[in-house]
């Protein structure tokens, strides 16, 4: 293997998970700097992302798990996820999204990570105010996007604060943006004038996240999409299909790499569609339009998750409690069974295993960063709620 020119070996490796490559790192020197490289990172990412290998999903419950995506053909089976950097019970975690195989989280004292569940890096991102000086008037919710930023390399997190005056007469939002290579927030341009929010994370598509407002409080009648361009760091309204009907609730996933709107039509029917060219309303397609009961059964909630590997079938998330594919062509549906999990799922990502570092500044160790927020719990409950960072 060693008398092999350095572009071979580079694509045998590059096959691996990321598991053997980093036991192989201790190989030798050489070894050890090639798969560090950034050049092999992304070789190893791309080709992961193109063969649609080294996948899993984070699920989500009281805990964290993950299961391997090939195993999603009949039973599978969870694997707790222990170490992630801010485990603790009393207080939960909320993914905020995945991207490249890094993980957005943020627990209830607002404390928000990137992490890399495959080399168990992370960072702590650092601490950044609310800086409106009349804030305490307002009560406040806060939603993270999180994605990849091809035109500057980069890694970020947005974050909306929307405040609205306890009698619902005001409102207004601050958004800030967290870069990974500088390691710091900025503000950005000031949100839509949409009163409403709806309380999820960012849907990533295209290089922007997208989020669902509304002018009232009805997401049937006036329901919009708004976009966050991740490079530009401005906002635009993304086109929406041409409804028969929109007596319905609206929600944006991301599917395939692609934007797609989930309708669902109250015990009638469930339409998942899919813009196939982005912001290209003629590019809408109507991937999915469910009866019920139909071939699911009654249900509620329908989500798509992913394709199969062969495209023919969608993976879909029913209720928080069921998984299923749905066969595009046959219009049938079969269960998944996942074993090591509770009934109820809160959330789903997929996730592709990978070496981006966290570099700079907060990247820890993953059992060093766990004991740390244990110690940091322990100081919250002992000393008057005032966590100790």
């Amino acid at each position: 293997m060693s008398a092999l020119p350095a572009e071979i070996l580079a694509d045998i490796l590059s096959r691996l998970p990321v598991k053997p490559l980093l036991r192989i790192r201790c190989v030798s020197k050489p070894w050890c700097a090639l798969i560090d490289s950034s050049s092999f990172v992304k070789l190893h990412l791309n080709r992961s992302l193109e063969t649609k290998t080294n996948l899993s999903f984070i699920l989500r419950d009281d805990h964290l798990h993950s299961v391997d995506f090939d195993s999603m053909d009949g039973v599978a089976e969870a694997m707790s996820l222990d170490h992630h950097p801010l485990r603790c019970q009393d207080y939960g975690t909320e993914v905020w999204g995945s991207c490249d195989g890094l993980i957005c989280m943020s627990n209830a004292l607002d404390t928000v990570v990137l992490w890399n569940p495959n080399t168990r890096k992370s960072r702590k991102l650092p601490y950044s105010p609310v800086e409106f000086e009349d804030a305490s008037k307002f009560h406040a919710c806060r939603v993270y996007g999180f994605g990849y930023d091809s035109a500057s390399d980069d890694y970020k997190v947005v974050r909306i604060v929307a405040l609205r005056s306890n009698d619902l007469s005001a409102f207004r939002y601050e958004v800030k943006v967290y870069s990974l290579k500088a390691n710091s927030w900025h503000r950005a341009g000031k949100f839509p004038h949409y009163p409403n929010l709806k309380r999820t994370c960012g849907v990533l598509a295209n290089g922007s996240l997208h989020w669902v407002v509304t002018q009232g409080f009805d997401v049937r009648k006036d329901g919009s999409i708004v976009a966050f361009d991740l490079a530009r760091e401005d906002y635009h309204v993304v086109p929406q299909p041409d409804y028969s009907d929109m007596n319905f609730f609206m929600l944006v996933h991301s599917l395939g790499g692609c934007l797609s709107i989930f309708c669902n039509y109250y015990l009638s029917r469930v339409d998942i569609w899919v813009m196939k060219e982005y912001d290209v309303k003629a590019s809408w397609t109507r991937l999915i339009s469910v009866a019920q009961p139909g071939v699911i059964g009654p249900f509620q909630y329908l989500r798509p998750v992913t394709y199969s590997k062969d495209g023919r079938e969608v993976l879909l998330e029913q209720d928080s409690s069921r998984l299923i594919w749905y066969d595009l062509k046959l219009k049938r549906a079969r269960d998944v069974r996942i074993q090591g999990t509770q009934d109820m799922m809160m959330q789903m990502e997929l996730c592709v295993g990978s070496l981006i570092p966290l570099n700079g500044g907060g990247e820890t160790d993953g059992k060093k960063q766990q004991e740390k927020e244990e110690r940091n719990m322990k100081d919250f409950l002992t000393k008057g709620f005032k966590l100790v960072l």
